[in-house]
């Protein structure tokens, strides 16, 4: 079977979108997690609601919206896929989390959507402040293995 291609002049950003994904994919399911990465995550697949990445671990649900960048700054999620990205973690009864990767440290960091910000436009801003004191990819495995809180981040 053959892979679709992806072509265009943001290509090689989704590619690498892609890549990150499957990262954090693979870290949760060597940690223990039964993982789905969404493959229609950023498609046109408008009427349902695809997180990126959805982590489980006996009964306990984790979805996650992720994002990589070479450097902190501010993370923006616009206010439909928040919206869904919520809904989607209420259906399933767990907890939505903004997952942000910090490129060339391999780091993932891990904030509550329900954290972020509300600006002028609608959509949803995650400040640096915010990013700089957030949990770990490793503490919530942990806090999760452990049968802790998820809504004490």
């Amino acid at each position: 079977m053959r892979r679709a291609r992806l072509s265009g002049p943001r290509a090689g950003a989704r590619r690498r979108g892609f890549a990150h994904e499957r990262d954090l994919a693979l870290r949760l399911f060597k940690a223990g997690f039964a993982v789905v990465r969404a493959p229609a995550s950023g498609s046109k697949a408008s009427r349902l609601a695809y997180p990126d990445v959805v982590a489980m671990y006996r009964g306990r649900v984790l979805v996650f919206e992720a994002k990589a960048y070479s450097s902190l700054r501010p993370v923006y999620v616009d206010a439909r896929r928040y919206r869904r990205l919520v809904d989607f973690a209420e259906r399933a009864g767990g907890r939505a989390f903004l997952a942000f990767k910090l490129v060339g440290t391999g780091e993932w960091r891990l904030v509550p959507l329900q954290s972020l910000e509300r600006i002028e436009t609608g959509a949803y801003r995650c400040p640096v402040a915010l990013l700089e004191g957030a949990e770990r990819l490793d503490d919530l495995v942990r806090r999760v293995k452990e049968g802790g809180n998820l809504y004490i981040t």
